[in-house]
């Protein structure tokens, strides 16, 4: 008899892997102060798409042999992001809190900016600005990160379980 993984063992695995894959391409954009870039989007939605997608396939193939039901597909997909959002969360606190919070600044900066440019006075620019100041720290942008990682997961889980749910073959009598 063969000794399967469960599932939440089994989507804590890939969602390890594929949260330290987004971890790193994140400090990469800190590091390089590549707050802007496109291409760094890019690559770090390509990967956190990549690995939901190969979890909850490699799970239906390997785990539930071949077939897996839509609301299955849904909640390991979930679970995925769950756990991958948790580690990026917790890689991005210790660097913005303890190595260098640019990337925070960046974006104060940038919120500032955009509070200028829409001709708010500077009153107002600045009571917005200390209410902005108080969500972006690092414990609040990681909070926000994990709801926000776990949603977008949610939203992809709810596409991919389209596409990679496989209901047994009615005709097989096994």
């Amino acid at each position: 008899m063969e000794n399967k993984p469960s599932k939440l063992k089994s989507a804590l695995n890939y969602g390890a892997m594929f949260g330290l894959a987004i971890l790193v391409i994140n400090l990469l954009i800190y590091v390089l102060e590549m707050y802007d870039s496109t291409l760094m989007t890019i690559v770090s939605s390509v990967v956190g798409i990549g690995g939901l997608v190969y979890g909850i396939k490699k799970y239906r193939d390997e785990v539930c042999g071949g077939t897996i039901s839509y609301g299955s597909a849904l909640g390991y997909g979930v679970m995925i992001a769950l756990f991958a959002s948790i580690i990026v969360a917790v890689g991005n606190y210790a660097y913005w809190g303890f190595v260098d919070d640019g990337f925070l600044q960046f974006k104060l900066e940038e919120q500032e900016n955009e509070f200028y440019e829409s001709g708010l006075p500077d009153d107002q620019i600045e009571m917005s600005m200390n209410m902005t100041a108080k969500f972006l720290t690092p414990g609040m942008a990681s909070i926000f990160g994990i709801i926000g990682q776990v949603i977008f997961g949610f939203i992809l889980s709810l596409i991919a379980a389209a596409f990679l749910k496989k209901d047994p073959d009615s005709f097989d009598q096994t």
